[in-house]
């Protein structure tokens, strides 16, 4: 079974809560990010496999931290599961796949100040990033040289991201060394998506 709309997703991070509400559980924060997030906040109604998580969020004294370098609990795992058996999903229908991707190239810049909070009880807090936000992420995705279709189709017809939108997704991705075959892939998006202007700026 996959995720058909909003109220789905909703439906099923509500039982998630709840779950972990009566088996007094440790409460927890997530970022989450991908068609979820897309689903969520209508940019797109399209089918979904899974929630991506992109971290677990603490908050310290020094702040928001971003724990992308841990697991989900195994605890919380198995609650995860026990609702996928509920709603006919898959055990792992949420998970931490695109971890690697802040470890890797970080946050975009002001990421936390634009994500949207929800909470589904008090053990569960979930907070789905920007629109922004998903234009980096999906311009990463798309530019992946295994890249799954979607991600391109969710970026050309679905957030339809305006110039400066990929201007700062490209400054986000190339901010560091990159190598050249996946400059091309980035021009290559770039330039399906109609900026050729953007595209000139980057370098071969």
């Amino acid at each position: 079974m996959t995720f058909k709309s909003a109220e789905e997703i909703n439906g099923a991070l509500q039982r998630l809560g709840k779950r972990l509400l009566y088996e007094y559980a440790e409460p927890i924060s997530l970022v989450v990010c991908g068609g979820s997030a897309l689903n969520v906040f209508n940019i797109a109604r399209r089918t979904t496999r899974d929630v991506d998580v992109l971290a677990i969020l603490e908050q310290t004294a020094e702040g928001i931290q971003l724990r992308y370098d841990r697991p989900l609990p195994k605890e919380f795992c198995g609650l995860v599961a026990a609702v996928g058996h509920d709603l006919g999903l898959p055990d792992d229908w949420l998970n931490m796949g695109p971890k690697d991707v802040l470890q890797v190239y970080g946050a975009p810049p002001g990421m936390t100040e634009r994500w949207e909070r929800r909470e589904y009880g008090p053990s569960l807090t979930v907070y789905f990033v920007s629109r922004l936000d998903q234009v980096h992420f999906k311009l990463l995705a798309a530019a992946d040289p295994k890249a799954k279709p979607h991600h391109f189709e969710d970026l050309a017809q679905r957030i339809k991201p305006t110039a400066e939108e990929v201007h700062a997704a490209v400054g986000w991705l190339l901010g560091r060394a990159t190598p050249p075959w996946f400059r091309g892939n980035v021009k290559r998006v770039v330039e399906a998506l109609g900026y050729d202007d953007i595209n000139r700026d980057i370098p071969q």
